[in-house]
């Protein structure tokens, strides 16, 4: 049996990925982390568009939170 590759196989995933990397271009990781879970992304899919730590889009979100409370 040959091994699956690892690539996205839905045509409508890849298009959703696309389009979450050019929506989050030029912002920094915290921010496009926030943006792309309350786009609806969940953590793993956040790591593997920004090259980061599957922890790190939740720990973004509770950041804001802090920052939000504080104003």
């Amino acid at each position: 049996m040959p091994a699956r590759s690892k690539g996205i196989d839905d045509p409508m995933e890849r298009i959703a990925r696309v389009l979450a990397i050019i929506a989050v271009r030029g912002l920094d990781n915290e921010e496009a982390a926030r943006r792309l879970l309350a786009a609806g992304f969940d953590a793993k899919q956040i790591a593997g568009l920004l090259d980061v730590n599957p922890n790190f889009a939740n720990v973004a979100k509770t950041r804001k939170r802090k920052s939000k409370a504080k104003d």
